[in-house]
């Protein structure tokens, strides 16, 4: 079946940043991929410097996998590299959006959506496994705050497929 998909603008000098309402009969795979689409083109907007050697990288917060503190560096990786960067973790937490990327401990921040499972099977901790085949484990103090993060993604708030 081929959907058609229909987009209207609306201008409103009162409305001081875009805002996108999807009408639906449910919520499929067309709809998941609309929403990823906007989430993707938004987070274009908010990038992240970064080092590569002797080079500054702006990398798009879609692309980053996750960011962690090693012997007093920060660096942020994407699914095929590794860069450093000059900004603390704090800094970063604060410039991440905060639906997609979410602190595992005190030493490591993750973007939910590049998760690809979850291993619960150790009582109190859990470990992550991206897309890219990197694991990592969320720290015990975390646990609970990647469990509500679950928890809404199952609802359908936040969906990582």
């Amino acid at each position: 079946m081929d959907k058609k998909v229909e987009i209207r603008l609306e201008l409103d000098r009162a409305c001081k940043s875009p805002e996108v309402i999807i009408r639906a009969e449910e919520h499929d795979s067309l709809v998941e991929h609309i929403i990823r689409a906007i989430e993707e083109c938004a987070a274009k907007e908010q990038q992240v410097a970064v080092s590569d050697g002797s080079r500054v990288v702006m990398l798009n917060q879609w692309e980053i996998l996750r960011v962690y503190t090693e012997n007093r560096r920060v660096y942020v990786c994407t699914d095929t590299k590794q860069y450093e960067t000059r900004s603390t973790l704090q800094d970063l937490e604060a410039a991440l959006e905060e639906k997609s990327f979410v602190r595992i401990s005190r030493f490591e921040i993750v973007n939910f959506r590049k998760i690809r499972s979850f291993d619960l099977s150790i009582s109190g901790t859990i470990r992550l496994y991206f897309e890219n085949g990197t694991e990592t484990w969320v720290a015990r103090r975390y646990v609970r705050s990647i469990q509500e993060k679950l928890r809404a993604s199952l609802r359908g708030g936040e969906r990582n497929e």
